[in-house]
Order: structure tokens, then sequence, then C-alpha cells
């Protein structure tokens, strides 16, 4: 029986250790999806670096390893690890599929660029013979089973007509490997901690210049069938899970699609976060049947609060101006709000810290992710950043949330970095935190005060790692 181990790297601080964590709040889906995918003559181990050892001796024929962001330098190093010992490893992920292809094979038998569903099994057949066609790549995008919103631009793929089987629904929850099932088995403070993931869609159909989303999916989206949702979440409920991460980008891309989806969660009596853009609070109804259907939390790309620096990321759909409006609703709504901000773009000088976290408190934002510019390989930000030379960084191993990638107009590196890390401080101090997480409110109580205590979980870490960010989550 042929043995494949699916490595999911975590990635270097600046002082060249590897992160890692004793629990974390949630566990992502690709490598149980690809278990799924594989052969079942194949017999497949799973590990996850951010909490557990990546075994170079593993008795594999075939080693996978995905990698997004700064995760692609620590893949580098252990698929070089793994060739040395004679394995055959193919690598894949956003990263991979954006970055000039000869950069991964330089570290790889093979790698799979875009989805992997229709090739993988092809994959593991050539290389456990080993053959290797190098770059794998599917014919189309697949069809996930419900509505295709928007076809992929500037492409050569389509969307299949059919689909071709839902991956997700024959996912394993057991192979979540960052799952503490000690502590979920006998802590209910962490069975409240954990949030279990799941997929409504892929992909997005905005322009953003400076997002691999997009760059990846083409700007196509697609979702799922809500049955099989609904079928994932009562998958969850049996292991006594009540709290779940929708792992989507934009769940509410197609809106006829999401109302259908939380109308069939109320009854469900779950709660839940996403990732969002901020028109989530611009469609009442859809506001309502969100919330309803046990929507917590969203974490929304605001990016920033002026007009101008927005159009220049291709970003307009925002509306600034909007944003007072939009934030009074979800907070109506007992939705808390991660806010994620980027600091040091064009069009931003040295006001751009204060001028944030003014409005960061006046809405009473409950948590905020700062970001300096990152030109991710592959797209329309690196390519104009490229060609202005202002990348200042081929590291990839850097290309975290915090690091200094590209040379600021409005403001000089130093001031960049200082505003930066001044911020982030600000923002969580004790006083702050007063100021934006009180009173509670009558909705979500548990929630808000979940949110209270990330909050000081937040101060006390950036006390004793000052700079800090890359790490924060």
């Amino acid at each position: 029986m042929p043995r494949l181990y699916l490595v999911s790297p975590s990635h270097h601080l600046a002082d060249g250790r590897i992160v890692k964590t004793t629990r974390y709040w949630t566990s992502g889906l690709t490598m149980p999806a690809l278990k799924a995918l594989t052969p079942r003559d194949w017999k497949v181990d799973i590990v996850d670096e951010l909490i557990a050892d990546v075994d170079l001796d593993h008795p594999a024929d075939v080693v996978g390893i995905g990698a997004m962001g700064p995760q692609i330098a620590r893949a580098y190093d252990l698929a070089d690890a793994f060739r040395a010992r004679g394995k055959k490893v193919v690598l894949g992920g956003p990263w991979v599929s954006l970055a000039p292809h000869e950069r991964s094979l330089a570290h790889a038998d093979a790698i799979v660029v875009g989805e992997a569903e229709t090739v993988w099994p092809r994959v593991l057949e050539d290389l456990a013979r080993g053959t290797s066609a190098g770059v794998y790549k599917a014919s189309d995008f697949i069809h996930l089973g419900g509505r295709s919103l928007a076809k992929p631009v500037q492409d050569t793929r389509g969307i299949a007509e059919h689909p071709a089987g839902d991956v997700f629904s024959a996912i394993d929850y057991a192979d979540l490997q960052l799952v503490r099932w000690d502590k979920w088995r006998t802590s209910p403070m962490y069975r409240l901690y954990f949030h279990w993931p799941l997929i409504f869609s892929r992909g997005c159909p905005h322009p953003c210049s400076y997002c691999a989303v997009q760059a990846f999916y083409k700007r196509s989206y697609r979702t799922r069938n809500v049955d099989a949702v609904i079928d994932d979440v009562r998958r969850i409920k049996a292991l006594g899970g009540r709290n779940l991460l929708f792992l989507d980008d934009n769940p509410i891309a197609d809106v006829d699609a999401a109302k259908e989806l939380f109308s069939r969660l109320i009854p469900e009596k779950i709660k839940w976060t996403s990732q969002c853009t901020i028109e989530m609070a611009r469609d009442a109804e859809l506001l309502d049947l969100a919330a309803r259907s046990g929507c917590v939390a969203l974490s929304i790309g605001l990016e920033s609060n002026e007009e101008h620096v927005l159009a220049g990321m291709k970003k307009r759909f925002n509306r600034a101006s909007r944003y007072a409006h939009d934030l009074d609703a979800l907070r109506a709504k007992g939705i808390q709000v991660i806010a994620l901000m980027m600091l040091g773009m064009d069009g931003q000088d040295e006001r751009v810290f204060d001028q944030t976290l003014r409005f960061l408190l006046d809405h009473k934002v409950s948590l905020v992710k700062f970001f300096t510019p990152a030109p991710y390989p592959g797209t329309a930000f690196y390519d104009q950043m490229r060609a202005e030379g202002r990348i200042l960084s081929e590291d990839w191993g850097r290309y975290d949330y915090g690091s200094l990638l590209v040379e600021p107009r409005g403001m000089d590196g130093h001031a960049l970095r200082s505003g930066f890390d001044r911020t982030y401080k600000r923002f969580y101090g004790l006083r702050n935190i007063a100021r934006r997480m009180l009173p509670i409110p009558g909705r979500n109580q548990k929630e808000h005060a979940a949110y209270i205590v990330a909050n000081l979980k937040t101060w006390h870490f950036l006390r004793k790692h000052p700079s800090a960010w890359g790490t924060i989550s």
C-alpha cells in the first residue's frame, strides 16, 4: 500500500525560530480534503506543524505540502529536506499557484496550480510510478454543486457544467489536526474557544488589486449546495460543536444564495463567524437573516477610511463614507467586527495612524488586524510595485502581516514601522479597550465578553512581545 504524508507547515519568525503553539482556535480543511480525494488504496497521514513536529523520516512514498503567505519559505525548506531523503514531493496552494512556477519546481517533483480536485489522483499515480508532468493544472474550475455567480476573468479556464462530487461532504472531521480532542472532551471553555471550520463558497468577484484570492480564482465565484452545507453543520453538531467558522473569503457575494443559507441555518441554533465584505451591512434583510442564523462576528476588510486610498486599490465598493452607518448596523445586531486595516498604502501619510485609531475607537470596533502593503506574486499590486521598483524584499518568508516589503510614498520606512507598532499598542491599551468594549450590549453578551477577554490577552501579549504583530491571529 503506497503511503502519503500531508504536511501543513508553520512559518519562521524573524530570528529563524519556527512558530509553534499548544492550541489554536480553528483548523484548516485543505489537508483533510486532500485525504478525501486520495484513492482508497493509499495510507494517508496528516500533520500540522503549528501544533506538532514534522517527521522528516516518515515512510511516505509521496509528501504533499501546501502553503499560503509566509508559510512558503518553510514549505520549501521541508520539501528540500524530504527530497534529500529520497521522497517525492508535491507542492500546492495559492502561493505556489500564483508565483513563477520554476521557483516551486526547484523544490518539488510536481506542483498543483489552482484547484486540486480533478488532478490530485493523477499526481499521486504519476509520482508513485516515478514520473511527473511537473505542473498539474485543471482545465476548468470545478462546479461546487450550488450556484455559479461569476465566471473567471482573463483566464482560459471556465467553470465545469456539472458537479464533480463535493469533497467537503467527504471530509472526516476526525482528520482536523488543530483540534485538541482531550480538551474538547473535558473543557467547557475550550468548547467555547474552538470554532469548527466549514465551507460555503469559493472565490470573490471583486477586483481588489492587492488580493491573492481574486488572483487565484480569477474573480470567479461559486457556492456549494445548501443541503450539503447543512449536512456539514449537523455533522459538527453531532460532535458537540456549536461555534462554527466559515472559511469563505466572501460568503455573501451571491446574495440570494447567502439568504437561502442563512434562512436554513436559523433552526440549527448555532453560532458562526466568517470573513465578509462590508456589504453585509447594506442589505437589511441579509443582515437580519445573518444575525438570526447565529452570526456573532465578522472579519471585514475595511482597509482604509479614505475614499481615494480605496480607489487606488480598486476597492471603491467599500464606500468609506458609509462606514459609520454600516458599523452601527452591525453593532445593533450584536455582531462583533474584526477590522482589517492597511497602513502605508499610497495616498496615506503619517497622519494615517492617528486618523485610523480615532476611527476605530469612535466606532467601537472589537478587534483590529493591521497590515503593511504586501505585494503577493500574481496580483496586480505586485506587478505595479515591481514596475515601479518599490519592492524591498523578495524573501517570501517575510511576507507576513507587518514586514516592510514596499517602499512607501507618504512616509519613510522608519515612520511606517514605528507608527504601525504604536497604533497597535494604543488600540489594545487598557483605556481604549474599555472605551471600545464597554458598556456590554444587550445582545450576544457571552460572545461580547469573550471578545473583551481576547482584547486583554492581546494587550498582555503585546506587552511581552512589542513587535509580535506577525503572530496575532
